[in-house]
């Protein structure tokens, strides 16, 4: 039987908390800078072990998850509307990942 292990690259993404940040990329980035420049901030000390990206808050994606405003969607379960409340949370869903 051939057993096929998936490569230290795909490993790696496996092994990251997945996050998808949303916020209106078709308006001024001065509207959404300072929620993206806390949630980065939030998410520093474990940049290694994220895999995010920047999403657009009017796109059928957001509406599905009923997005209203500048979100940050974890696993695709957890919706934070606070870059505050998601650095608080951030440990502990890295920790229920089995991360850190």
């Amino acid at each position: 039987m051939l057993e096929i292990t998936p490569s230290k690259d795909e490993k790696e993404i496996t092994d990251k908390l997945k996050v998808n940040i949303y916020v209106p990329l078709v308006v001024c980035a001065c509207q959404w800078e300072r929620f993206m420049n806390s949630v980065f901030t939030a998410m520093q000390p474990y940049m290694k072990k994220i895999k995010f990206q920047t999403k657009n808050l009017d796109s059928e994606e957001a509406r599905k998850l009923n997005l209203r405003g500048n979100s940050v969607v974890v696993e695709e379960k957890e919706i934070f509307t606070s870059p505050f409340l998601f650095k608080q949370k951030l440990p502990e869903l890295l920790k229920e990942k089995g991360i850190i």
